[in-house]
């Protein structure tokens, strides 16, 4: 018996690892996540309204989803001001994560300085121009200052707080947003179109991808954070949940081998990852395969081209994971477009002062990188008494695990290098 760890992966959020044991059968195969994340310790005892700066250590968008929860502990509506200062930071951080994740795309098969190193005799050229890739930072880069502006901070927001946002906008920041956003509506169509012709279609840098079908691995999708929808595998069989009752419809299961829980529909059971019935995912491709339409006319000019290049959905491809992203994009640097103006951003009032409180409160939220769902429990004083997360990290652990034993099945076959497989497992991730 033989066992190979492969770490550290690239452009996951949690340091984690793929661990193979290899026997005379067929091997097996762990994702693992390696650090571990109490936030039950973390945030029981705090006064409640510490939650949106606390836990933002999960992802920005998780101080979102922590504001809209007080919100409803504190039963109060956030002025237009807010609620649109709110919807302008969100697109912000789809923009910035999505960027990121088609750079990391394009840089996955290849040095992304190499164009700065004199090419010796013999060596090709990258795949993808220093132009190309210097683009997309460039415009990341200005998506993480509309972050900045909007939010504090690109990376631990500021601003969200129960009943609104706790700060105006500074006067030069208006007319910043709206240059922003004239350059980053125009770039998403360009990087999309990019994308549709050197990416995804065929013969194009994830041609080799496209024989990675995850039908299996699929499961259910669930997308749409307000009024919840479960699609099947097949596209059939949808399902309405209701948000606020998620908690007791999904269940965490915690392994020994992970510090990351799994997170399936209690009522299918947990039978180990490969065996239940009830995993499902959550992230661009769930809300692509959801089949609606976009929120934007641009966008949904996009998703109507991308049907085209990748397939109607329900699509278990690869390619379909990343050309969710360019579709979001469009769409998100549009709203973030609309949003950008003194008219919408501007108000007599940031906030509704908080009166009353309920004992506990729940909100839901389509996160860049998924679904977010909290609900928090307190006492008379405002004091947490317990907190329950269910994000992208819970719902995609499940299909991380068997993506990863997928390729590096598929890997040991064709005998690759453990260098290689790694570098195959990390492009495998990185849309979820």
């Amino acid at each position: 018996m033989q066992t190979i760890t492969l770490e550290p992966l690239r452009w996951q959020d949690d340091p984690c690892r793929i661990t193979v044991v290899a026997n005379d059968s067929r091997p097996e195969v762990y994702y693992q996540v390696v650090n571990a994340r109490h936030l039950e310790k973390i945030c029981c005892g705090r006064p409640v309204e510490e939650l949106p700066r606390i836990l933002p250590i999960l992802a920005p968008a998780h101080h979102l989803t922590a504001a809209l929860a007080l919100d409803r502990l504190f039963q109060i509506e956030p002025p237009e001001l807010a609620q649109n200062m709110r919807t302008a930071l969100l697109q912000a951080q789809y923009c910035s994560a999505h960027l990121r994740r088609i750079f990391f795309l394009m840089t996955s098969c290849q040095d992304p300085f190499a164009d700065f190193h004199s090419i010796a005799p013999g060596i090709s050229r990258p795949l993808i121009s220093k132009r190309v890739l210097e683009n997309i930072m460039h415009h990341a880069a200005l998506a993480q200052e509309a972050e900045n502006i909007l939010g504090g901070r690109h990376d631990h927001p500021l601003t969200a707080t129960a009943g609104g946002v706790s700060r105006y906008l500074k006067e030069g920041h208006y007319q910043r947003l709206t240059d922003i956003c004239g350059v980053l509506v125009p770039y998403a169509q360009e990087l999309a179109d990019f994308m549709r012709r050197e990416i995804l279609s065929d013969g194009g840098m994830l041609a080799a991808w496209a024989t990675i079908d995850i039908p299996a691995l699929a499961g259910l999708y669930l997308a749409q954070a307000d009024q919840p929808i479960l699609t099947g595998p097949n596209g059939d069989g949808s399902q309405q949940l209701d948000a606020p009752q998620l908690g007791d419809i999904i269940a965490l299961q915690q392994e020994a081998w992970t510090y990351q829980p799994f997170a399936y529909l209690k009522e299918k059971g947990w039978k180990g990852v490969e065996e239940s019935k009830g995993l499902f995912q959550v992230g661009p491709l769930a809300r692509f395969n959801a089949g609606q339409a976009a929120a934007t006319p641009l966008a949904e000019a996009e998703r109507q081209r991308m049907l085209e290049c990748v397939g109607k959905p329900p699509v278990h491809k690869l390619t379909a994971a990343f050309g969710a992203l360019a579709v979001e994009l469009i769409q998100a640097a549009e709203i973030l477009q609309n949003l950008s103006t003194p008219e919408m951003l501007t108000g007599p009032v940031l906030r509704s002062i908080p009166k009353n409180q309920t004992g506990s409160a729940w909100a839901a939220l389509e996160a860049p990188q998924g679904m977010t769902w909290h609900h928090y429990r307190v006492d008379d004083d405002g004091i947490v008494q317990s907190v329950a997360v269910i994000d992208s990290r819970a719902a995609n652990n499940a299909l991380k695990c068997l993506l990863a034993k997928q390729v590096v099945g598929a890997a040991l076959e064709q005998k690759k290098d453990p260098a290689a497989i790694k570098a195959s497992i990390a492009v495998a991730l990185l849309p979820f």
